[in-house]
């Protein structure tokens, strides 16, 4: 069953093996998961990376608001309301 569904509020965090002399700078970002193609049965062999269009960012990622990225699901959480 997969961890996350299309319309989840998800949050953003730092990957544990992100290299630590580089920021990562969507820490912390909120945004709601999103259809990644039109056919999702193509896309099964890759079902732990989920599509996120980013709503609020913090700091230096705010260039990043409004962009739908994707993540893998160990990365992110459901946000809180």
């Amino acid at each position: 069953m997969p961890k996350f569904k299309i319309g989840d509020k998800v949050k953003v965090s730092k990957p544990k093996d992100w290299p630590g002399a580089v920021e990562f700078k969507l820490n912390g970002a909120v945004g709601t998961v999103g259809q990644w193609v039109d056919w999702p049965e193509a896309m099964d062999p890759y079902s732990e990376y989920i599509q996120v269009a980013v709503e609020k960012a913090p700091k230096e990622g705010k260039l990043y608001e409004g962009a739908n990225l994707i993540f893998h699901e160990k990365d992110l959480k459901k946000a809180t309301k």
